[in-house]
């Protein structure tokens, strides 16, 4: 599995595989009678800007920042804007404030297309939950971003967009706070466990995170403890299993990301869930995950 380093130029080629995404996309569908929506569920202010250090109980439920963000001119909703044949509908969500603030100033730096983009200060689960049971998916295809900084993706979440099955997904898994939060010695605490619950979807995790072992003691006699197994392959493979029970197609590698220390911080994974589009779909993504 290539590592890449995360800031800096891998960030920019990040995104630059998804807009080579988006635009084979559009280009694909664009004499098909559907409503083209891209929707950008970690928004931000438009443009990558923070630096942040992630520290207390949010870091430590992996809600908080991670480190590592670079400066980045152009963010995910810019590239997307960009994209030709554009698409009809851009649905941008960030619920803070003043991120938000900052990303409606693309309505004049993009004035052709200010008719098409609709901001959304609010939870990214709520307004995805919302907008996955009131769109009318017969007429419409979407492609949806999930850029969380932490662990904030609710599994219930991506089950919803599963179903929809008219939305490919591109989703940056934060691999790195799932390391974090399988403690070396025991069990994870109480609410760390239900936050792996909450963005895993079952408790699956603690068998294979925390597999049986046995181990002989001064009598001879065979015991069996749990130890921490955890690395990014298994990461990987985990969760890749986890989007194979709801998604009619998933990639089939994801992208590491890593900061300067090698240390794995996310995971790019691609899922589709139209079986029409399934093959034309997996083919294009797996094509741009391994270049």
């Amino acid at each position: 599995m290539p590592k890449q380093q995360f800031g800096g130029p891998w960030t920019d080629e990040k995104l630059s595989r998804i807009e080579a995404y988006l635009h084979a996309y559009t280009t694909a569908l664009k004499n098909q009678p559907f409503d083209l929506l891209y929707i950008d569920a970690f928004a931000g202010p438009g443009y990558r800007s923070t630096r942040a250090t992630a520290h207390s109980e949010q870091f430590e439920l992996g809600l908080a920042e991670l480190e590592g963000y670079g400066d980045l001119a152009k963010g995910s909703p810019r590239r997307a804007l960009e994209v030709h044949p554009h698409f009809d509908r851009y649905i941008f969500i960030e619920k803070d404030r003043d991120k938000l603030a900052e990303l409606r100033k693309l309505e004049s730096e993009y004035p052709d297309h200010a008719d098409r983009m609709q901001f959304i200060g609010e939870d990214a689960n709520t307004v995805l939950d919302r907008l996955c049971k009131t769109t009318d998916w017969r007429r419409t295809r979407a492609v949806l971003f999930l850029d969380p900084f932490g662990m904030q993706v609710d599994w219930t979440t991506v089950e919803t967009v599963a179903k929809t099955k008219s939305v490919d997904l591109w989703y940056l898994f934060p691999a790195g706070a799932v390391t974090r939060l399988i403690t070396r010695e025991g069990a994870p605490p109480e609410k760390w466990q239900l936050r792996l619950d909450r963005s895993l979807g079952d408790r699956r995790w603690r068998d294979v995170f925390y597999p049986m072992s046995r181990i002989d003691d001064l009598f001879d006699d065979e015991k069996q403890t749990r130890e921490r197994a955890i690395d990014i392959k298994r990461i990987e493979a985990y969760f890749r299993s986890r989007l194979q029970t709801i998604f009619v197609g998933v990639g089939k590698r994801a992208l590491p990301l890593t900061n300067k220390t090698g240390f794995c911080m996310y995971l790019l994974f691609f899922a589709c869930s139209n079986q029409r589009g399934r093959k034309i779909a997996l083919r294009i993504a797996e094509h741009i995950l391994k270049n």
